[in-house]
């Protein structure tokens, strides 16, 4: 578990849908953290350590998603993956390599559950 402590970005716990794409499947999911460099998902599958997933963070303000606003399109590597108690995933995976316009909508997204 040292892994954990050296996070270099602070998590913000924040519930947000998400959808998971593997390749061979879409899968739903919500978020449970967040950061600049990663997400931990809840969703009902498990996740392969070491895949690469597209994952889809649609950012709400207050809960209400905004028909004007596209969801945050990324790619993220699953760095673990464990059976919770209620016989659903959780899941950490890590951000690939974002663009310059991803990190400046998850900057202003964190910025304002902050």
């Amino acid at each position: 578990m040292g892994g954990l402590e050296q996070r270099g970005a602070q998590r913000f716990e924040v519930n947000v849908s998400a959808e998971v794409y593997t390749g061979e499947a879409v899968l739903p999911a919500t978020t449970r953290n967040l950061s600049r460099t990663g997400v931990c998902l809840d969703l009902d599958r498990g996740l392969a350590e070491g895949t690469t997933v597209g994952v889809s963070l649609f950012l709400t303000s207050d809960g209400i998603e905004d028909p004007d606003v596209e969801a945050l399109n990324v790619k993220a590597e699953v760095m673990w993956c464990t059976e919770r108690d209620d016989r659903g995933f959780s899941a950490g995976a890590r951000f690939d390599r974002l663009s310059d316009e991803h990190n400046g909508a998850l900057d202003h997204f964190l910025k304002t559950i902050s």
